[in-house]
């Protein structure tokens, strides 16, 4: 019997692709997999649907064949139009996210947004990509304001430096993708009400703006 049922936008490759294996793990749980054409995963409790996230008919097609569902992970690209396709996919999700019960809409972030840590950091990912997370930890907080008295949790969570194709280029070091989804996975499962807007590091603690 499926007790929880959760979106996965961006797992095609790297933490989205782990965050669905670990998800198909748990009894009870259903993952909708959103990839680009031509990727697949032949999981049990796991359903793949075809989404490219910068066009809107595309996204629009994949949220209405999901009726139902708890908890939306908007593992983000990396790109210059980051913000507009994070806006573009929670607002296609929303409508199966009213019907589940928990509510929960979780984007994936970075340290890269927080204009505290970014002062004075000698290496990081500059430009877009800091720009782009930034913006999407505001609309993070805009879906808070918006959507809290409704019963939603809203947070966005930074992933470590983990090794995918992107955290390799800063060379050897980084942590495996499996031990960022348990923490961030750990973070999902216990977030309550009073967590809405909180910018979470991948210990749990929070992160300054």
């Amino acid at each position: 019997m499926v007790s929880n049922i959760t979106i996965v936008v961006g797992a095609s490759r790297g933490i989205g692709v782990e965050l669905a294996k670990h998800l198909a793990q748990t009894p009870g749980t259903h993952v909708v997999a959103t990839m680009h054409k031509g990727f697949s995963l032949e999981l049990p409790n796991v359903e793949v649907i075809q989404l490219d996230q910068s066009k809107t008919d595309s996204v629009h097609a994949a949220a209405r064949k999901v009726k139902e569902a708890d908890t939306l992970i908007v593992n983000g690209a990396i790109g210059e139009d980051e913000l507009l396709t994070a806006h573009r996919v929670v607002n296609a999700f929303l409508p199966p996210l009213r019907v589940g019960n928990t509510r929960r809409i979780i984007y994936i972030s970075s340290t890269a947004a927080s204009l505290t840590k970014q002062v004075g950091e000698p290496w990081g990912l500059h430009g877009p990509y800091a720009d782009s997370k930034t913006a999407g930890n505001m609309l993070t907080v805009q879906y808070h304001k918006e959507l809290h008295d409704d019963g939603f949790k809203v947070v966005f969570i930074h992933p470590g430096w983990v090794a995918t194709d992107m955290g390799n280029l800063a060379g050897p070091g980084a942590m495996p993708v499996t031990e960022s989804v348990q923490k961030i996975m750990e973070i999902v499962n216990g977030l309550s009400r009073t967590d809405g807007a909180k910018f979470f590091d991948m210990d749990g603690t929070t992160l300054p703006w």
